[in-house]
Formats: C-alpha cells, structure tokens, sequence
C-alpha cells in the first residue's frame, strides 16, 4: 500500500518559505516550536520573535493569574462584609431597630446612593410600618403597581444593571432619574415578602455581569429577618 503522507524535503520547504515570506506572521504559533540561534548583530531573528511572542504569552498568563488573585480577594473581603451585616440584622431587638440597620448597611456596605424597600402583604388589612424617614413602602402582593417588576420576580433570583424609568419612578420617587444602575434582590419566593433595590448614580457600578450569590445569600437573610414582625408575603 503506498504512504498517503508526502515527505517534504528542505529544498522544498526552503522554496515554499521564499514564495510565502509572511507565512510565521500569519502563523504565529508556529514559532514557538522552532529551534533557532541568535542572529547577527542589529538583525531580528526568528528566534527573537519566538522569544517576544512566549514572553508576551506568560504576561498575559501572569495578569490573568493576578485577576484572579484580585478576585479572590475582593470575594473574601465582601464574605466578611456580608456576614457581618447579617449578624448586625440578626441582633436587632425591634422591627424600629431593624429597619435603619438594613437601610442604612446596605447603603454603606454597597456604597450605594439609593436603597429602596418594598413589603408585601396578602391580607384584607394592611400592616403598620414603624415611623421612619427611609425608602420603605408597603404593597399588597396583588398591587397594579408591581405588575411592572414581574419578570424580575419570577427570576427568583438578584437581577443587576438597568431598569426602565417606570420602574425607577415606582423605586425612587423624585431621584429617579439620577439612577443609573440598580441590584434588585427579591425577598424570597413562593411567596415573595418583597423587593429590595439597592442603586447607583453610576452606570457602571451594578451590571448584568455582576456574581450574586451573596447578594441571593443577603436576600434570603434579610427576608427571614423582616418576616416574624408582620405578615409579610404569607
């Protein structure tokens, strides 16, 4: 049976190199298995670009490594943060206690501008909220009102980035237009006791591409918190 595979001589390869003078810039990768001396003084060589390319190649391994340092760092910063806010949360004696702390943590915490909270409520009649001059609004389960968070509440899940101007104006009233970016984190499910958003004046600073999984964590704390003083979402 004859060999399919054609042998290629040097002359051959020489030959083909000479007629396709750009060949390793269009195949770069070529270069790195290549065995080359040094050239002559004031030339580049082959073995200079190899050099420059596996160089350039483990910068981009070591600022790849570096982000994820960062990040592990960042999510370990924010861990400790987050516990110790739910512990905060958790030793509050009164609701009147607990409403400034989670307002005025998260607010802190995120370095947001805006935190806004709404509370469901399923019953005939509508519970009391105690005296405060935070963004707390009570809603029944079944208000108008919220038809316009649907999508975000049957996610079941933070949602972060931009939200339309309605829903903006039905979450911060007369700053709604300073709102660029917002976390959204529904207060449980089945049923849900509420929303709470938590805003930026930059757009940048809450985006689609945002982990949330302390942010469902706080959620989740935040709901079992604020459900044993009224009848929230049951």
């Amino acid at each position: 049976m004859a060999n399919d595979q054609q042998i290629l001589t040097a002359e051959q390869v020489t030959a083909y190199l000479a007629e396709n003078g750009d060949f390793f810039l269009k195949h770069p990768n070529a270069l790195e298995s290549l065995k080359l001396n040094d050239a002559p003084e004031g030339a580049i060589s082959l073995n200079q670009r190899q050099n420059e390319r596996l160089n350039d190649k483990n910068k981009q391994l070591h600022q790849q490594m570096q982000i994820l340092i960062d990040n592990a760092r960042t999510n370990t910063v924010l861990q400790s943060r987050v516990h110790q806010l739910c512990l905060r949360l958790m030793d509050a004696s009164s609701f009147e206690d607990l409403l400034p702390i989670l307002m005025k943590e998260l607010e802190h915490e995120f370095n947001a501008d805006e935190v806004a909270l709404r509370l469901f409520y399923t019953g005939t009649v509508i519970p009391e909220l105690p005296e405060t001059n935070e963004n707390i609004v009570l809603l029944h389960a079944d208000a108008k009102a919220l038809r316009i968070f649907d999508k975000i509440l049957s996610k079941q899940e933070p949602v972060c980035g931009r939200l339309s101007k309605a829903q903006k104006e039905q979450l911060f009233a007369k700053k709604a237009e300073k709102v660029k970016s917002v976390a959204c984190l529904p207060l449980g499910h089945e049923p849900c006791a509420g929303l709470l958003a938590i805003a930026s004046y930059d757009e940048d600073r809450f985006n689609a591409d945002m982990g949330t999984d302390y942010l469902s964590f706080l959620g989740d704390v935040a709901m079992r918190v604020l459900r044993p003083y009224h009848d929230y979402g049951k």
